[in-house]
């Protein structure tokens, strides 16, 4: 029987914060990143070659079966012009094949290069939002441990098993995708293959050996890493700094130095209205001003994304605190509980809630193309509220009528 202090300690576990997905995903990945397509693309400009070859051979036996006609008497000649007809015919052939060998071959790189590079863009998706995800557990685990308060102590422990499960249900998502797209790709393959006679066996990864001397996992592949093990800030806007809620896309920065101005009252109609009154502020500092309520204190100033556009969908009106969330993911799910539903970009209004990044980032939709939210543009990785971070857009959200 599991007691009370087994539960606690379970939560206190940081070990148990990854979801056991994650080392499949990276697995995955680390296959994917050993697919050379280069050499199957080498093969086919040889098969392509051959093929000029047959053509030229039946060219060749075709000129000499004329002059065997032209310059020779008899039956034997028609015999033996004959026979060169037959064996022209057969280099044609053979050239036909050979071409459409090279076309399958060439197909068959270009599906190698994009799941290749779809999957090792869905594991370092997979890898951002598993890092935030767990910053934001660790965070709820601080506040749990430090608290003396024994509804405190529950309320934090609660979210800890909230943000777990979430974690659980993204990695397992990304998981999915990944899986899907090797599969449709080794049946595209397979389908390819099969009119030249030939099939993969055990699975298309194991058809070509590494090419180590481009081989790399994929968090290198995207960003340098610093001393956390996260993807490192990238300074000027753009990178995928504090675990990627910049979204992938270019960042602007906006005037400012991040320091606490004249406290306002943001109260409207419209969160993305709201939110630009506080361009140029520091989430770090946004979120104890007390001028979001919604927003959460206890959120990284690293990933701040989710806790910023709560608190400026509840000053709107539009949700309750109980539907505020530091996830993601969290605030997405509660958004379509309450009737929230999924819109095109091209029907997005102001104030609509953009997911980004491959899910791992969520900001507002400002208009005119533009998104609002609360970004990783400081030096240090923290994130500042600017205009950007809609790169890698997953879905809108738009209110229900």
């Amino acid at each position: 029987m599991t007691t009370a202090g087994q539960q606690l300690g379970a939560l206190d576990d940081p070990a148990r914060d990854r979801p056991s997905s994650m080392d499949a995903i990276d697995k995955h990945a680390q296959q994917a990143e050993k697919l050379d397509a280069s050499a199957v693309n080498d093969q086919a400009v040889k098969v392509g070659g051959a093929a000029t070859s047959a053509n030229d051979l039946g060219d060749d036996l075709r000129a000499f079966r004329d002059d065997v006609l032209r310059e020779w008497d008899g039956k034997d000649a028609e015999a033996v012009a004959d026979h060169l007809e037959q064996l022209g015919k057969a280099s044609y052939k053979v050239s036909d094949k050979a071409e459409a060998a090279k076309n399958i071959l060439q197909r068959v790189s270009e599906i190698l290069e994009n799941v290749k590079k779809k999957v090792v863009q869905l594991a370092q998706e997979a890898n951002e939002n598993d890092a935030d995800n767990r910053a934001l557990i660790g965070a709820a685990r601080r506040r749990k441990n430090s608290s003396d308060d024994e509804n405190e102590i529950e309320a934090a422990a609660s979210e800890i098993e909230r943000l777990r499960q979430l974690n659980e249900r993204d990695a397992n998502g990304k998981k999915e995708e990944i899986e899907q797209a090797l599969d449709t790709a080794e049946k595209q393959i397979d389908d390819l293959l099969e009119p030249l006679g030939m099939e993969i066996e055990g699975g298309f990864l194991e058809l070509l050996p590494a090419d180590t001397s481009q081989a790399t996992t994929p968090s290198s592949a995207a960003a340098p890493i610093d001393t956390t093990g996260r993807p490192a800030p990238v300074v000027g806007g753009g990178g995928s700094g504090g675990g990627g809620d910049s979204g992938g896309g270019v960042v602007a920065g906006v005037p400012g130095d991040g320091r606490p101005a004249k406290p306002i009252d943001a109260r409207g109609d419209n969160p993305a209205k709201i939110a630009e009154q506080f361009l140029g502020r520091n989430a770090g500092d946004l979120k104890s001003s007390g001028e979001l309520p919604a927003m959460q204190s206890w959120v990284p100033n690293d990933v701040n994304c989710a806790n910023f556009v709560s608190g400026c969908l509840e000053a709107a009106g539009l949700i309750d605190k109980s539907q505020a969330s530091a996830s993601v993911a969290g605030l997405a799910a509660n958004l379509e509980a309450d009737g929230w539903r999924s819109v095109p970009l091209s029907e997005a209004k102001p104030g609509d809630v953009v997911v980004s990044n491959g899910g791992g980032h969520v900001v507002l939709y400002a208009g005119d193309g533009q998104f609002i939210g609360s970004n990783n543009i400081n030096p240090d990785g923290s994130q500042q509220i600017s205009m950007g971070g809609g790169g890698g857009l997953v879905k809108v959200l738009t209110p229900p009528v």
